[in-house]
């Protein structure tokens, strides 16, 4: 099953402005309340000056822009915006989805399993696999073929996280996820935010590429 995807696009004046951002995203110690309004993971990735996030709630993705706008150092151009999946593209994040009740009562279901399958999956999970597709269609199979394994995972648009209880554990998973996943995805193993130190929260930011990317 697809997850909702929003997604923000943060547009910098130069490539060394959009990796000193991820980078402060990365290294953000947040308090507990800004934590619980960013959810359980919120996904970073960056192609030259533009630097994007994937949330899979407005609100998350809200929260997600109020921090940003904190951590810039000058002028950006930030737009939000929500997946369509029967248009195929990215929308204005206030754009009607559902109309009808039975498409709502739908809508609000998903979200209830995925936040279920979600607090499964980064639980207890000190380490991740996190995986790139090459587009939401493949995402979709490759996750949901995962899940019927009984794997929980979180899923963003074109990325997949799977957690690990071991960094042994997550080489593992992640020589198999790279022998099975469609050709052109990108698997990386990193330790996920729950391994942190007990003082600081948790950074629900999960960087893809690194910090080089």
């Amino acid at each position: 099953m697809s997850s909702d995807d929003f997604r923000m696009t943060v547009r910098l004046p130069g490539d060394d402005a959009a990796a000193e951002l991820v980078r402060r995203l990365h290294e953000l110690r947040l308090d507990e309340d800004e934590r619980a309004l960013l959810g359980e993971r919120v996904i970073v990735s960056r192609d030259d000056e533009t630097v994007f996030l994937y949330a899979d709630s407005a609100e998350q993705l809200h929260a997600a822009q109020e921090i940003v706008l904190r951590e810039l150092d000058g002028g950006a151009e930030i737009t939000l915006e929500r997946w369509h999946p029967v248009a195929q593209d990215w929308q204005a994040v206030d754009a009607p989805m559902p109309q009808t009740e039975a498409e709502i009562d739908a809508e609000e279901d998903r979200v209830r399993e995925r936040e279920e399958a979600e607090a499964e999956a980064t639980g207890f999970a000190d380490w991740e696999v996190r995986v790139e597709l090459p587009s939401p269609e493949e995402t979709d199979t490759f996750a949901d073929r995962l899940e019927g394994e009984g794997i929980p995972l979180i899923r963003r648009h074109r990325f997949v996280l799977v957690g690990a209880a071991s960094e042994e554990d997550a080489r593992e998973l992640a020589e198999r996820l790279r022998a099975e996943a469609p050709a052109g995805a990108k698997v990386e193993v990193e330790a996920s935010g729950e391994m942190v130190y007990e003082v600081m929260p948790r950074n629900p930011f999960a960087v893809f590429g690194g910090l080089g990317l």
